[in-house]
């Protein structure tokens, strides 16, 4: 798996070998523990469990080659929960097809 961040104004691409098991595993534990809750999460609840459900992307799949901090200000937030899906779910964002594929006759 990889991620692409802006730290600066440079992009860099950062690698993990693979994901491991403890990545959907810290998700559903900190959603678990949501679940518990009898009333709605105040708003510092809710930044420590966007911090909880980052780190699994910065310090669980890679490793602390970055920060919160780097991830929070390196890409949009669409980008980041595609990533954090791909890692949990293993659901890998749809590529589109270039447009000159096909036959031009629409399929």
């Amino acid at each position: 798996m990889q991620i692409e961040l802006y730290i600066g104004d440079e992009k860099k691409i950062f690698v993990a070998p693979f994901v491991p098991v403890s990545a959907k595993r810290k998700f559903l534990e900190i959603e678990a523990r949501a679940e518990k809750r009898e009333e709605a999460p105040s708003k510092q609840q809710q930044l420590e469990e966007d911090d909880e459900i980052m780190a699994i992307l910065s310090d669980i799949v890679f490793k602390k080659q970055f920060t919160l901090k780097q991830l929070y200000d390196g890409a949009s937030k669409e980008y980041v929960d595609q990533k954090l899906a791909e890692a949990v779910f293993g659901i890998k964002p749809k590529i589109k097809k270039e447009e000159s594929e096909g036959n031009n006759q629409g399929e």
